[in-house]
């Protein structure tokens, strides 16, 4: 009975996980939100999506209440409210970055970079929870990781790369960090569980969780273009000729570009400001540096939560829905050791070639043959179930 309960809850938060991406993806296109400049944040995006997913949670939650639930149940316990924290600070760094992302590549190109932290979760279980460590699992995860490995053979062997899978320093570093807040998110995951108060249950995390990235973001949206504004972090004192050319001018209307111009010199390799500008000036350069996301850093959290373009916020309004349901599923299933289930999580990355081929994004051989192995493994990973018993990590809530 525990398989099949895993086997349908994985089912469903792969179906809720490959919708969060696509529908991530679509709202960073500007040809699916009608409009040239996506003209809303990352930051701003994660505050809607969060929003999105507490309102889902929040219903749930008075479902449950309705139906006679009783609110002493509804309070986790100090312990695993410590843990729902630490989940939440990591969570909101991570759906920036998976905001970031798909403004730039297509989820099929970094998708599987963002999963490499499932190598090290059978040490986790076993240090954490003394979760036993089976060899079919190995296998498995070997498998995962040279699936993972095939599409970037041309880039090793062959110095080919494709201009549009090449991922750019800044990618590679959001990659390393996503790595480690998922990481971090499915051991306290397992932590947050096992210290929950008995009778508590994953809606009532959910929301907790959430609360707690509502307050992140916020803080963040608010702090940021403040320690931006003070520093003039949008009206460079010099710019780098390639930079200059390819990610502001070539972004920009004649007006604009004119404008600039006036006010930088191309003197070597760099665009100098001419002279000190008067506050009308800097405000119209810091408009315009930050209309095309100069400073990539502090351009994440720019932007009025009430934008003109809507478009973008209907999209993360829905992959907030997807969200709250493996969130939901996260936690159901958070009560077996991380590593007996969640590189499961992940078979949908063997369809997203297929559906991002749909789209008309390249998808190469190699991606497809990549694919092929890491669903291999998925399926080589779970082969034993008839000869091991899956078992629950020991709570260690109080009863209420």
């Amino acid at each position: 009975m525990e398989w099949l309960i895993i086997i349908l809850w994985l089912s469903i938060i792969n179906g809720s996980l490959g919708g969060q991406y696509i529908l991530n993806w679509m709202g960073n296109q500007p040809r699916f939100v009608g409009d040239k400049q996506i003209g809303v944040s990352p930051g701003v995006m994660t505050w809607w999506r969060e929003l999105s997913k507490l309102l889902w949670a929040v219903i749930a939650v008075s479902v449950e209440i309705i139906r006679g639930k009783k609110l002493k149940y509804l309070w986790p316990g100090t312990l695993s409210i410590i843990t729902i924290i630490i989940c939440a600070f990591t969570g909101v760094i991570e759906n920036i970055g998976f905001f970031y992302l798909p403004r730039y590549y297509s989820p099929h190109v970094y998708a599987p970079y963002v999963n490499v932290y499932l190598a090290f979760l059978p040490f986790f279980g076993k240090f954490l929870f003394n979760a036993p460590i089976r060899k079919e699992h190995w296998i498995g995860i070997a498998l995962v990781i040279i699936g993972l490995s095939i599409p970037h053979i041309p880039r090793i062997f062959f110095s080919y790369t494709d201009p549009k899978s090449a991922l750019d320093f800044t990618a590679i570093v959001w990659i390393i960090i996503i790595n480690c807040c998922l990481c971090s998110q499915q051991v306290f995951n397992n932590k947050t569980v096992q210290t929950a108060n008995t009778g508590v249950g994953p809606n009532a995390l959910v929301v907790w969780r959430e609360i707690w990235k509502m307050i992140f973001i916020s803080l963040a949206l608010f702090i940021f273009p403040l320690i931006g504004n003070a520093f003039d972090v949008h009206v460079p004192e010099s710019v780098k000729a390639k930079d200059m050319e390819v990610r502001v001018l070539g972004k920009l209307d004649y007006s604009q570009k004119d404008f600039l111009l006036n006010h930088y010199e191309k003197n070597g390799e760099q665009y100098k400001l001419k002279n000190e500008l008067n506050e009308t000036e800097k405000e119209t350069v810091k408009n315009i540096f930050s209309s095309v996301s100069y400073n990539r850093f502090f351009s994440l959290f720019e932007g009025n939560i009430f934008p003109k373009n809507w478009w973008p916020i209907l999209f993360v309004v829905l992959a907030g829905l997807t969200g709250y349901i493996y969130s939901f599923g996260f936690f159901k299933l958070s009560k077996f050791a991380a590593h007996f289930w969640v590189p499961y999580t992940n078979a949908y990355l063997a369809f997203l070639p297929l559906v991002m081929f749909l789209f008309g994004e390249t998808v190469t051989g190699y991606q497809v043959g990549g694919a092929v192995v890491v669903t291999l493994g998925l399926m080589i990973g779970v082969s034993d179930y008839k000869r091991n018993k899956v078992t629950e990590i020991v709570k260690t809530g109080k009863t209420i």
